[in-house]
């Protein structure tokens, strides 16, 4: 059974342990949200630490089935009168081998400590995942609302020019006042300047995300995973929720390190091999072996912080256990309040982005026929840019809360 343990967490060790470097080295075409948490995941540094972990609990595992739970060591020592005694030619020579050896049950504690370690590893790893999808989830939705307000700016902006260079011509010919030329330029620039903030704004958006994934191009969000009609309570889905997992294991391992703590109350006995020789004047060497065992005993000045730490690491892994919980079933509710609310919102959106088209049309044919003024058209199409932002923004967020849901579920990408 502890050699199957065994070869569980370093399987464990191994799969954690690719290292970044040589992941990140793999070609990735990231078109997705999920090839990015993908990309993101294939060099995320605190890979390394989850590997080392790993590592740690299967050497802690190996150690804990071992023979001796350290090194014997070899003690020596040779004594004669010669020097500053009275030179009798008394000699002593003296040799101990000495190993120390487990406390009763200390071995299997000390496996049951590795293995449960190993298990918080593997749920560190899954919730660490989830959490980096979440961080790359809000990169890509910076990005794509920075996407979405570049096209409407650049709608506008096109909007605008169009709009100055028929009022240009006009005046050349005498049908617009100069104050219309002005008032055209003046939207035109402005339009010119929202559309550079939103090239600039999606730059750094795209900067982000790169940082992240490795990857210059922009994923897509889609947000076309479905979702079930009717979902489970949000109670239901904590058992198998990463966190919860990760916590759950977090508990067990420090519940683990405290009953090994509790078997670890005095230092490991030692059983040696005793060699003596001895000479002295006149007669043969006499040579004498025996059998030496230390046993220290167990004193509360030790025992009481060591086990006051372990029972405290315990109360940390309730409390983080029950914070997660909460959290969790928080996260739910309001992931899936924002998609209600998300869902509600588009096809407003829709039409009310329709219905200023529509009319910002309608006044520029009025204006053109001399039946409207300039500034209705100006702020006919304002509104229209306004509206169709509005709409390619709560695109964005229902695809956004859609993923979201998922996420808040546990539902690695």
């Amino acid at each position: 059974m502890r050699d199957r343990v065994f070869w569980l967490i370093s399987s464990l060790a191994m799969a954690v342990g690719g290292t970044s470097t040589d992941l990140a080295a793999q070609t990735r075409h990231v078109a997705t949200f999920h090839d990015a948490v993908a990309a993101a995941w294939a060099q995320l540094p605190q890979r390394q630490d989850l590997a080392a972990r790993g590592n740690v609990a299967a050497a802690r595992f190996t150690a804990g089935g071992a023979l001796f739970p350290n090194a014997p060591s070899l003690t020596g020592s040779y004594i004669n009168d010669r020097i500053l005694g009275s030179n009798q030619n008394y000699i002593t020579s003296q040799a101990e081998v000495a190993t120390p050896i487990w406390l009763p049950g200390e071995g299997t504690a000390t496996q049951k400590a590795a293995q449960a370690e190993g298990g918080a590893v593997a749920a560190d790893e899954d919730a660490t995942h989830l959490a980096l999808a979440g961080q790359v989830l809000d990169l890509v939705v910076q990005a794509a609302r920075a996407s979405g307000r570049l096209e409407a700016a650049e709608k506008r902006a096109a909007t605008a020019r169009a709009l100055a260079a028929d009022v240009h011509r006009r005046l050349a010919v005498g049908e617009a006042p100069q104050s219309d030329s002005l008032a055209a330029d003046a939207e035109a620039d402005s339009a010119q300047a929202t559309l550079d903030n939103a090239q600039a704004e999606l730059e750094q958006g795209r900067a982000s995300l790169s940082s992240i994934t490795g990857e210059e191009n922009m994923p897509e969000l889609t947000g076309s995973v479905p979702l079930a009609t009717r979902p489970s309570p949000a109670a239901a889905l904590v058992a198998g929720h990463p966190r919860i997992l990760a916590a759950e294991r977090a508990l067990s391992a420090a519940q683990a390190s405290a009953r090994l703590a509790g078997i670890q109350n005095r230092d490991d006995p030692e059983l040696g091999l005793q060699g003596i020789n001895e000479k002295q004047p006149g007669q043969r060497w006499d040579t004498r072996f025996g059998v030496t065992l230390r046993f220290s005993f167990a004193t509360a000045g030790r025992n009481a912080p060591l086990r006051a730490a372990a029972e405290q690491s315990v109360t940390r892994a309730m409390v983080q256990l029950e914070l997660a919980r909460r959290e969790v079933v928080t996260a739910i509710r309001i992931s899936r309040a924002a998609l209600l609310s998300a869902e509600q919102v588009l096809p407003s959106t829709k039409r009310q982005a329709a219905a200023l088209d529509q009319r910002r049309g309608q006044i520029e044919r009025a204006w053109r026929l001399g039946e409207m003024s300039l500034v209705e058209v100006v702020r006919a199409q304002a509104l229209s840019s306004d509206a169709d932002l509005a709409r390619a923004t709560a695109a964005v967020d229902v695809a956004a809360a859609r993923e979201r849901v998922l996420l808040a579920e546990g539902k690695l990408p």
